[in-house]
């Protein structure tokens, strides 16, 4: 039998995720398109009336074609009407606006310094006259009274500017710009409470509002059944997909383990709630209508857990795919499970085409395609002999599959590979659906004072013992390969190696070996050639990082890092700003010193003594105390250049008195005013300069 008769809407997909892919990277809009879709849709109806054609296998490749089009155009359609700045009544095509009015779209997240709220702008005040706007904002409120009250829905006037997201300052720094983007979301503002005011009024989604109230009130029963800290962190993320008290030193654990996947509510979660809700309403299938009735609750069940736990992506995809099963099996149709996929993926990218730029969304349908299609084979290749051995067996093959095939995304985006992650899910897959039974079972019983407190206690002890496994595992030697970096290119050339080498060990064709081999010699070509590159680089980057100096020195694949305390020990900020950049350069040799003293270093690359260094055939002068200028000396001292950091007390002249320089560096520990005043000097003077802070991180390739 044809596979493509069995998938039909998989062939649908594709051409229609190409048509959003398209829209999404072109960031294009398409003059008159709508007419294009309408002159294709009339051209398709023609060629399936008129006799001759529509049954002649001869012209069949013509209505393909036509069809093909029309979906790749259609996805390409759907994305740029999802797109806010193409709309006309977007708040930024106003930008003499005076106050907005906005209505709030999340939860607030408690920062170190201020509470970050998504929000959407109804209205902006021009003129005089208030003129309704569309388009979502990121607001980061000053820390206060006001903000630690803002909720989902709430409507308030803020007088302020919004100011564009800025892209990437620093080398292979994550692109925020790009991730809030596909949410919509192009600009920001920062808020204090002297600039907002509330109306009073609540005009969030009834069913959202009602959802976070709900959470709400489930988690106040945790916390009245004394669970607390890293238990209530992890529990409440298990359960009901609430992740902000995890701190970072927890997720690295599970990510270090390979057991991120449980932290986040997702096919694994819903699956569980299925199965358990599917069994308790087994009666409903002796009644006439029974089966209706027990559809019904199912879908009512598994779409009501979805919102409460925020309708995240990995959700979204899990209950809409279910869905389709609990319909199927009630209809009794026989459904592949690649067509179910398809179909929940379609519906899900109709809704929001963006989904698919969600990391979580990708490695998610990667994993139960996984499991879907490789699982069967890997459990079959042994027969256990008792119940034990198979359950281990089956956990075991279900981690291997979902692995398979998502390793590959998950080296492009988080350069890391759990390597014990098998050990770690025969622990983390039983003790988590234990977890997500039991925290379901605590919301029904927690009122009562007396059991409540002794469920709390277990649930306590389940969590602790999680949590604790988790760690073993990360503070295993070896348990984590850190510093991976493959491009886009070597992504897909690794799925091609493992697709075409699960065929071969299936059908044992040597043809499927050869193109496995061939893909192999061609991604170890790539990482010679990338080898070599880095062998040879030297580099200088000087960082853009808010009130902070950051320096690094790249010889090959050692670094030389010269930056504040207080960055190199924020493990959060030196993975944002700077880690990723290592990974890429392959630097896994790396020496940081603290630049709050002077520092005295030497290799056979950089030469420190306090502020001059000495990096190959460059010599570089720090000047962030007034000791180091003089004068009154006899000699300029000869320097490639001049970097001004912690705002010293001098001017531009100053420094021409005392040394020869090719170029001055403002860091981003400068203030803005002080970096301007400066630039007007050496402008004055003829002085090239660079700002780091206005142009973004200093790169000199030696």
């Amino acid at each position: 039998m044809n596979i493509w008769s069995q998938i039909p809407f998989l062939r649908l997909l594709i051409p229609f995720l190409a048509g959003i892919l398209t829209a999404v990277y072109s960031g294009l809009q398409i003059v008159y398109l709508d007419y294009i879709l309408l002159g294709l849709f009339f051209l398709i109806t023609l060629f399936i009336l008129i006799k001759g054609l529509n049954v002649s296998y001869k012209y069949s490749w013509i209505f393909g074609t036509f069809t093909t089009i029309m979906i790749f155009l259609c996805g390409f359609q759907i994305t740029v009407l999802n797109t806010d700045k193409f709309n006309s009544d977007h708040f930024s095509k106003f930008p003499d606006a005076e106050l907005f009015y906005i209505r709030t779209t999340g939860t607030s997240l408690e920062k170190e310094k201020s509470f970050k709220i998504t929000a959407h702008v109804l209205a902006v005040k021009q003129n005089g006259n208030w003129v309704p706007t569309s388009g979502n904002v990121m607001c980061y409120f000053k820390k206060d009274g006001f903000s630690k009250n803002i909720d989902y829905g709430d409507c308030m006037i803020l007088k302020t500017k919004f100011t564009k997201i800025k892209s990437p300052q620093n080398p292979s720094e994550f692109n925020y710009k790009r991730f809030l983007s596909f949410h919509n979301i192009y600009h920001q503002t920062y808020i204090s409470s002297e600039s907002s005011k509330s109306l009073g009024i609540n005009e969030g989604n009834k069913i959202l509002c009602a959802s976070y109230s709900l959470r709400e009130y489930l988690l106040n029963i945790y916390k009245e059944n004394n669970i607390t800290g890293d238990e209530f962190a992890v529990g409440s993320a298990l359960v009901l997909g609430y992740t902000d008290k995890l701190d970072q030193d927890l997720i690295t654990a599970y990510a270090s383990s390979g057991a991120l996947h449980v932290l986040s509510v997702s096919g694994l979660h819903v699956g569980i709630i299925y199965i358990i809700c599917n069994y308790l309403l087994f009666f409903l299938d002796k009644f006439k209508h029974g089966k209706f009735i027990k559809m019904i609750s199912l879908l009512f069940i598994l779409w009501f857990y979805a919102t409460l736990t925020g309708l995240s992506p990995s959700v979204l995809r899990s209950a809409a795919m279910f869905s389709f099963v609990v319909v199927a099996k009630t209809w009794r149709y026989n459904t592949n499970i690649f067509n179910t996929l398809a179909v929940s993926c379609f519906a899900l990218l109709l809704y929001n085409p963006y989904l698919i730029m969600e990391v979580g969304f990708q490695l998610s349908y990667l994993a139960v395609l996984g499991i879907v299609a490789i699982q069967p084979w890997i459990y079959e290749k042994w027969q256990p002999r008792t119940w034990l051995t198979d359950q281990i067996w089956l956990i075991t093959s279900v981690s291997l599959a979902a692995q398979l095939a998502t390793f590959p995304l998950g080296l492009l985006y988080f350069h890391q590979f759990p390597n014990y992650f098998l050990f770690s899910n025969l622990i983390v897959i039983p003790v988590s659906t234990l977890i997500l039974g039991y925290g379901i079972l605590l919301f029904a019983l927690g009122k009562i004072s007396a059991i409540g407190m002794t469920c709390g206690k277990i649930f306590t002890y389940i969590v602790w013992f999680l949590n604790e496994s988790v760690r073993v595992v990360e503070q295993t030697p070896g348990a984590l390969m850190q510093g991976i970096s493959i491009s886009i290119l070597e992504t897909w050339i690794i799925y091609l190696l493992v697709i075409f080498l699960m065929i071969f060990i299936y059908r044992k064709q040597v043809r499927y070996l050869f193109v496995s081999l061939s893909t192999a010699i061609i991604f170890l070509s790539l990482q010679t050639i990338e080898a070599h590159s880095i062998r040879r680089q030297k580099t200088i980057i000087i960082y853009d990082i808010p009130n902070i100096s950051a320096y690094d020195f790249i010889n090959g694949k050692q670094t030389i890092f010269l930056a504040d305390s207080s960055l190199i020990l924020n493990p959060g900020r030196m993975l944002f700003h700077i880690k990723h950049n290592w990974w890429d350069r392959n630097v896994i040799d790396q020496k940081k010193l603290t630049n709050e003293k002077g520092n005295n270093f030497s290799d056979d690359a950089v030469t420190i003594k306090n502020n001059f260094i000495q990096f190959k055939n460059k010599r570089i002068v720090i000047v962030n105390k007034l000791p180091i200028i003089n004068s009154s000396i006899d000699k300029k001292i000869s320097a490639d250049m001049i970097i001004l950091s912690k705002n010293p007390k001098l001017r531009i002249e100053d420094l021409k008195k005392c040394f020869e320089f090719r170029k001055i560096i403002f860091d981003s520990s400068n203030p803005s005013w002080k970096t301007e005043k400066w630039k007007k000097e050496c402008e004055n003077l003829k002085i090239d300069f660079y700002s780091v802070s206005d142009s973004g991180a200093y790169i000199e390739e030696i």
